[in-house]
């Protein structure tokens, strides 16, 4: 964890100076989770939001996935297992919602990254795959016969891409469609 604020207000304050992979907002209310994603949904668009709240019901679910969430998961049914995985999915573009929820159907696909996938190039893909398996620029350079700087370049073009900041986020992207293995 990078840090811990009482509000939207402070964690824009904190996104905005630190950055994040990621954010967990708890919400007492459907209206304040709705509230506090749009609020970092407006600052960055990239970082994926995970709610916690209280409300269980379709609509108010779909409410606050509308508002830019990437996860929803009942306070009452949390266990800290499923807050790990929660946000090892959604980092990776997943819709994630607690057992039993079930995925509205006006949520909008936009977030997810399969589509982004898609879009990557053969070289692209190649670079990714090396990158997952941990290799530094000037090993992925010398493997795919490019300079330095077109690594560097096609790293950089792979975070914009995906929508990603670290590289450990473009690990789980490779492992998610199968590039490299978790072994």
């Amino acid at each position: 964890m990078i840090a811990s604020v009482a509000d939207a207000d402070e964690a824009s304050t904190v996104i905005t100076r630190v950055g994040a992979d990621a954010v967990v907002v708890s919400a007492l209310t459907c209206e304040a989770g709705v509230s506090n994603t749009r609020k970092i949904a407006a600052l960055d668009p990239r970082v994926p939001v995970l709610v916690l709240g209280r409300c269980s019901d379709p609509q108010s679910v779909r409410r606050v996935l509308n508002a830019g969430a990437r996860g929803y998961l009942v306070l009452e049914q949390l266990l800290d297992a499923d807050l790990i995985l929660a946000l090892r999915r959604i980092v990776t573009g997943e819709l994630c919602l607690s057992p039993g929820l079930t995925v509205p159907e006006q949520v909008p696909p936009a977030w997810t990254l399969d589509t982004a996938y898609e879009r990557l190039t053969r070289r692209e893909r190649q670079v990714l795959a090396l990158v997952a398996r941990g290799r530094s620029n000037r090993e992925i350079a010398a493997t795919l016969d490019l300079s330095v700087n077109t690594v560097a370049v096609h790293r950089a073009g792979l975070k914009k891409t995906l929508a990603v900041r670290k590289t450990a986020a473009l690990v789980l992207v490779a492992i998610r469609h199968g590039l490299v293995t978790a072994e």
